[in-house]
């Protein structure tokens, strides 16, 4: 097999250029050819508010190194083109601003930098050692790093472990097979019943890699077969039918529409209870603890956005470029809100760590506290799960919201947004096709569960679509 080998782009990448004194960036693989697929859009929806601010010029100067460094190529995963038919999916993002905290302009600009600073952790060059550069001073140093956004597909990059040697990830192609530690399977009965992941293998010189491969892909590193199940199903809702379990690398490979920015965006603002989405807290729409309020945590803040994406909370480091996690997402999202002109908010809730302060020798420190409460300390349902209360009438099986996890959210009006509440009843529907397709799964029978004796008048898909 023809092997693509590491090139170093002399000048810069013309689709994107670099500052003049950044130092040359790896670029692997090469440039898609002309007549290669553009990404597009089956269901041709209207273009989103974000497009009246964000424009491809911005997006070509942020991220020149994008596409393992080949740049913004609009054939390759992440490009302007990509970008915004995704925003089109989810028309509240860059556009949403619910409180008066900040200006509407403000809020849509601090919300894309949030997306934009949690990528340049997951999937950023993430070159520290411009920051050893002696040409560069330290203005310039972050203007060389806080630019290398969008880099990597795949998790661990290029040359990815998980990846078959042969097919290192130079290509979206390359991540259709993976090592046993890349499977990121995780399986118990119900999880099967819905997203069962693709046990099929290949051998390739001796060893066994599979095709059921779930490891993270994409700007914010969609993981674990679940996630990749969840969203399927949202796409399925807009009339995108793929099926991901299956062959989940089409999130890297499917550009209509463009899978590998839609499964960020989508990550980035949906819920998954008890967690609010990074959107919402970001625009301040979402419903802390009364100890989180207290402490200062509400509102339009960025603290605890780590905590939903990595549950992460170890504060911003005092050196640049600083470790990865939590520093690193702080100190990017200050970057690209100077990029951007907007307020970064309080420095104190960047972070959902607290603060300590030293007053003298006497009197040691003061205490700024951060986060008291996680996520679940607003009472409220997280899942649907079946009605056990009720398995004994002479009824048919329903199911009922539960205070613990599952693959149905179930989304509670106090906590969570219209456009997440109203898929409730479907995902209810969804739980009572569960019970009676494999009652097995529950441990139901006749006897325990009269209920089954009775079916539903409607008629019940595993999607919780019909037609």
């Amino acid at each position: 097999m023809k092997l693509l080998f590491l090139l170093l782009f002399t000048p810069y990448a013309i689709l994107g250029e670099s500052p003049d004194f950044c130092p040359e960036h790896p670029v692997y693989g090469k440039e898609p050819e002309e007549d290669c697929a553009q990404p597009s859009d089956p269901n041709e929806l209207p273009k989103s508010p974000l497009e009246r601010w964000f424009t491809k010029q911005i997006f070509d100067d942020l991220f020149p190194k994008s596409n393992i460094g080949v740049g913004p190529h609009p054939c390759l995963p992440y490009s302007y083109e990509s970008f915004v038919i995704a925003a089109r999916y989810f028309p509240e993002f860059g556009a949403a601003h619910p409180n008066k905290q900040f200006k509407a302009d403000e809020h849509h600009k601090r919300d894309v930098a949030a997306f934009f600073a949690h990528a340049l952790q997951e999937t950023g060059e993430n070159d520290a050692s411009v920051y050893n550069n002696t040409d560069l001073t330290l203005e310039q140093a972050h203007e060389c790093f806080y630019r290398g956004g969008f880099y990597n597909w795949f998790e661990r990059g290029p040359n990815s472990s998980f990846l078959l040697p042969t097919a290192p990830g130079f290509s979206p192609a390359d991540g259709k097979r993976c090592t046993e530690e890349g499977r990121y399977c995780k399986s118990d009965p119900i999880l099967d019943f819905w997203y069962l992941c693709n046990s099929d293998t290949e051998t390739h010189s001796d060893t066994d890699y599979h095709k059921g491969c779930y490891f993270g892909r994409g700007a914010l590193q969609l993981s674990w077969n679940y996630n990749y199940g969840l969203f399927q199903q949202f796409l399925l809702t807009k009339g995108v039918k793929v099926d991901l379990i299956e062959n989940p690398n089409l999130v890297m490979t499917k550009m209509d529409p463009p899978l590998a920015m839609m499964a960020s965006l989508w990550f980035y603002m949906t819920p998954q209870p008890p967690k609010p989405s990074m959107h919402q807290i970001v625009t301040g729409d979402w419903k802390p603890s009364s100890k989180n309020r207290r402490a200062g945590y509400q509102g339009a803040i960025f603290g605890p956005t780590s905590l939903i994406i990595n549950n992460e909370c170890g504060g911003e480091d005092p050196d640049e470029p600083g470790g990865p996690g939590e520093s690193r997402r702080i100190k990017a999202f200050k970057w690209f809100c100077k990029y951007f002109k907007v307020p970064v908010g309080s420095d104190r809730t960047l972070s959902c760590k607290g603060k300590h302060f030293k007053l003298d020798a006497e009197i040691s420190t003061i205490l700024f506290p951060g986060m008291l409460d996680g996520f679940d300390a607003v009472q409220h349902m997280y899942s649907w799960h079946p009605d056990w209360g009720n398995m004994w009438k002479s009824q048919s099986c329903d199911c009922a919201p539960a205070p613990y996890g599952g693959p149905l959210p179930y989304y509670d009006p106090k906590i969570y947004p219209h456009e997440f509440t109203k898929q409730n009843d479907r995902n209810r529907l969804r739980c009572v096709y569960s019970m009676y397709e494999s009652p097995e799964t529950f441990r139901l029978d006749d006897g325990n569960s009269p209920c089954l004796k009775h079916k539903p008048k409607i008629r019940l898909t595993k999607t919780g679509i019909r037609g």
